[in-house]
């Protein structure tokens, strides 16, 4: 289940990070908040461990770099790590960003709906993202970043 949300929060944070080449190259530090999640007839530990998340402000924090040759192929290569996923919909323009996107796993399909603002260097995203499959799950979140500098190149 932390696989899960884990590998959510980094597409989304990747799709929210790289605005095509208008995102400069570099060190970025992204939040994100689960304002919410439901998981219909989850295990108990699974509720509680979701739940413990939630209590504890539902904030996941990650650092990352994002290459010149990155920034310079756009967020929809970069997703292309999971060869799941496609995009149904993807608007950027003038600082704004909306997009919708479907990824296969876990035996279920995530269907993600994103939008907000960026700029070369920062963003702010809302998304809701529904699972359905063998486990269905609801899930709305808010994701902020900012480049904090160059690679550190570790």
């Amino acid at each position: 289940m932390k696989r899960l949300t884990d590998s959510m929060c980094v597409c989304l944070l990747m799709a929210s990070a790289a605005a095509n080449a208008q995102v400069q190259p570099g060190q970025w530090e992204a939040s994100t908040t689960f304002n919410s999640i439901d998981i219909p007839g989850a295990p108990p530990q699974v509720a509680q461990m979701m739940k413990g998340r939630m209590a504890s402000g539902g904030r996941t924090k990650m650092t990352y770099c994002i290459t010149p040759q990155q920034a310079s192929q756009g967020p929809q290569e970069m997703l292309k790590q999971n060869p799941s996923c496609r995009f149904s919909k993807y608007e950027m323009k003038a600082g704004r960003i909306a997009t919708e996107m479907s990824c296969n796993q876990n035996g279920g399909t995530m269907t993600a709906r994103a939008s907000g603002s960026y700029t070369p260097t920062s963003f702010n995203v809302t998304s809701n993202a529904v699972m359905s499959g063998q486990m269905s799950m609801r899930m709305s979140s808010t994701s902020t970043g900012r480049r904090i500098g160059p690679c550190s190149g570790k």
